[in-house]
């Protein structure tokens, strides 16, 4: 059966509604300047990039259906799937009107949409690189008035506590091989002076710890740890120590090799890729493509900043961040095939959308 998705939804959950046949698979048309000189012979074709073109598709209404929900699904713009070929998706505006009045007296009618050149993954659009080997599982503990939760990376300490307590947070088991690495404890709010973590196989000994000692957290800011490890080590859970008194902070406990400043993105489309790269770290970060250096990030403490190549916009959530992008976006593209990215600085994780793109 044909079906189309716009923006998430699939056509077959409209009621009624049936998709007669579908756009062919074309490539869209290169827009060229053509210039005759005289005094030489044929003429000289300048080529300046491909043209938004129209898909058309043939709609139907059968049964008992419902035209104020046809009506919606088409008054809208986004991204297109098409049952022809589902691993892909359009960016698309539906700018002709449609003649619903022909469709509801012939249950027949055409929709068209007008699409960008391009063509992206609709299966795997994004990939996450990080450094930090650190995971937090799913925890939540309360002891003596104090809770230690862990979601999504981030340890919460909250309560007042009667006592100094100790929480056994578990993480995914990690194995670190021979290297430099560097533990970060990150800490927002109040209360966290005075509290202390190690990174721990079962007990918290300076024999069974990371880098053979304890980490105290900073009052409001950031703490490290560096250690060289010249063996194989093997840890199970972060172990932290909290005194008595009110807390109220976030712990964001990173463990990183200090070595890693590159990782490979493969674009697997058929034209080059303009992707989005969103940067976290913190300080100043030179970024390189495939060993050319394109952007200097003034990050600070700023947290994450995302590059928007197709928008040449820099961006933290919905605020311009341009001020603190130094760079060339006309040479943020990834070629058919393997990508470097590389880096100077701090980095601690890199988003990856749009790596791959077709015509």
């Amino acid at each position: 059966m044909n079906y189309c998705i716009l923006n998430g939804k699939k056509s077959t959950l409209i009621k009624g509604l049936m998709i007669q046949s579908l756009p062919p698979i074309s490539k869209p048309l290169m827009r060229s300047r053509k210039e005759e000189i005289d005094g030489r012979d044929g003429d000289i074709i300048t080529k300046l990039g491909y043209s938004a073109y129209d898909k058309q598709m043939s709609i139907g209404l059968f049964g008992d259906f419902d035209i104020d929900e046809v009506i919606p699904f088409f008054d809208s713009e986004g991204t297109v799937i098409f049952s022809n070929e589902p691993d892909k998706f359009y960016k698309y505006q539906i700018i002709n009107q449609i003649d619903f009045e022909r469709l509801i007296r012939f249950r027949t009618a055409t929709v068209t949409f007008h699409c960008q050149p391009f063509k992206y993954s609709a299966v795997d659009d994004n990939f996450t690189f990080t450094r930090n080997r650190l995971i937090e599982k799913i925890y939540s503990q309360t002891k003596s008035g104090i809770t230690c939760s862990a979601n999504n990376g981030i340890v919460t300490i909250k309560g007042t506590g009667t006592q100094a307590i100790e929480f056994y947070v578990p993480i995914n088991p990690m194995t670190l091989t021979a290297g430099n690495y560097t533990l970060n404890a990150i800490t927002v709010g109040t209360g966290e002076n005075g509290c202390k973590i190690r990174v721990i196989d079962s007990v918290p000994t300076d024999a069974d710890s990371f880098g053979g000692s304890e980490l105290s957290l900073a009052d409001g800011g950031l703490a490290t740890l560096t250690a060289t490890v010249t063996d194989d080590e093997e840890y199970h859970y972060l172990w932290i120590r909290v005194p008595s008194g009110a807390k109220d902070f976030t712990l964001d406990a990173q463990l990183m090799a200090d070595d890693v400043h590159s990782f490979e993105v493969f674009n697997r489309g058929n034209i080059f890729a303009k992707p989005t790269l969103t940067i976290y770290g913190t300080g100043t970060i030179k970024l390189s493509i495939n060993n050319v250096e394109l952007f200097t990030i003034s990050l600070g403490n700023e947290g994450y900043i995302t590059l928007d190549a197709s928008d040449m916009n820099a961006y933290k959530g919905d605020v311009l961040k341009n001020r603190l992008v130094v760079g060339d976006y006309s040479n943020l593209k990834f070629n058919i095939g393997t990508n470097l990215i590389s880096w100077t600085g701090n980095v601690t994780r890199v988003d990856v959308s749009n790596e791959s793109r077709w015509i």
